[in-house]
């Protein structure tokens, strides 16, 4: 009896430590995803912003210049989905580590390159695998659950965002006509790191069970895959709403702001960095906002609305101040959004199937992207308030939807 009870206690007492060793685990997980994220964006902001001078300083046209960007977006937006089915068939860790040699390869290549063709090339293949960021948030939404998910995404996005901002910075000591390769070389080496790190530290979050040997089965359409998560429709039709009205807003603010305020490009760079630097601020928030409402699905709602009054203050906003004003709470509704959407899609898809539709959702945002210029620019050469109307439009509608969609509290 003795004997029995101390066995009893002892493998209870190695229960816990198991469970307290997984713990760890996946908390130091957690924090590794969060930094290589960083170094992720770090070294993408040396090259991203110097892509277009560098492509017209080789020769190319001004079509070609903007070929060679739609091909990236493109593919982003085909590919995302194909990235995140590999990552539910083959493994989370062996389809992060391949795009990364990958992407590392990719951006020396970059850096020596001097050709115009030999530039689509390998912008076409970082389109194709240049999906580190939604690898990271599928990985930590694998170990966190709850509120903790939520906090995980919320840390990414602000980390991520003050990465953007420091990359530049790093490459502005070097000559003008050295920049771009310097640029290049380090981003390849930042993807190097996160190579081996992951290698070494970040372990397949997948169930085994569900890891299946590659297949000659045709590979699924953006259409089929949509149709395919029928409970996660109407949040995906709401994030594309959102994303393209958020981004009309901001794709035409500079132009809004010199028609009416006569502001300068001076002017415009400062503004940029006030979205940017109050974007990594309300990033922060997103816990807050979380713990002050549980319920996901509410606070969806209340920062949809928010949204769409911060698009109808930024389109009445009299003077530069008020607009200025409006920014901040514009920034405000769409990390909170950014964080909350990602969140539900994690909780309400299943581990079999979580890297295929947040790769979908990333697509929904590419094609928001793709759209938004092209819409502005059509809507500006009638009047210069249609493409804001417009904007008020698309979130008004993307709230409608979410109110007239009926939550069913087992999904």
């Amino acid at each position: 009896s003795g004997r029995s009870f101390k066995l009893s206690y002892y493998n209870e007492y190695k229960s816990y430590l198991r469970m307290a060793a997984v713990k760890l685990q996946d908390n130091s997980l957690t924090y590794l995803l969060i930094g290589l994220s960083f170094v992720d964006y770090l070294g993408v902001s040396m090259v991203a912003p110097q892509i277009s001078l560098k492509i017209r300083n080789i020769g190319a046209s001004q079509l070609f210049i903007g070929l060679i960007s739609s091909v990236y977006g493109a593919l982003q937006l085909f590919s995302a989905p194909l990235v995140g089915k590999a990552q539910d068939t083959y493994g989370r860790r062996i389809t992060l580590l391949g795009c990364c040699a990958i992407i590392a390869t990719a951006y020396f290549l970059l850096g020596i390159n001097g050709s115009v063709i030999g530039m689509l090339g390998i912008r076409s293949i970082l389109g194709l695998f240049k999906h580190t960021q939604s690898s990271f948030k599928v990985i930590g939404g694998d170990v966190n659950t709850g509120i903790k998910r939520s906090h995980f995404i919320s840390k990414i996005n602000s980390i991520s965002s003050v990465a953007f901002m420091l990359g530049p910075m790093v490459t502005v000591a070097a000559a003008d006509t050295d920049r771009f390769c310097m640029g290049c070389f380090i981003c390849s080496g930042c993807f190097v790191v996160i190579t081996i790190l992951s290698y070494l530290y970040v372990h397949e979050t997948l169930n085994p069970s569900l890891i299946r040997r590659p297949t000659t089965e045709p590979k699924p359409s953006i259409t089929e895959s949509f149709a395919k998560f029928k409970r996660l429709q109407y949040i995906l039709v709401y994030r594309f709403c959102a994303a393209t009205s958020v981004m009309l807003l901001r794709y035409f603010t500079p132009l809004y702001t010199q028609h009416y305020f006569g502001f300068t490009a001076k002017d415009a760079s400062y503004m940029t960095s006030f979205i940017g630097l109050s974007g990594i601020i309300c990033s922060s928030s997103a816990t807050l906002v979380s713990k002050a409402v549980p319920d996901k699905h509410q606070l969806l709602k209340y920062l949809s609305v928010s949204l769409v009054v911060s698009v109808i203050a930024s389109l009445l906003s009299p003077n530069m101040p008020c607009l200025l004003v409006t920014q901040f709470f514009l920034s405000f509704a769409t990390q909170n959004l950014r964080v909350l959407v990602d969140s539900i899609i994690l909780d309400t898809a299943t581990e079999a199937d979580r890297g295929e539709v947040f790769g979908l959702g990333a697509t929904v945002i590419g094609l928001g992207r793709i759209g938004a210029p092209i819409v502005a620019g059509v809507l500006a050469e009638a009047h210069m308030m249609l493409p804001l109307l417009c904007s008020t439009a698309l979130a008004s509608i993307g709230s409608l939807i979410l109110f007239r969609h009926k939550h069913d509290k087992e999904e």
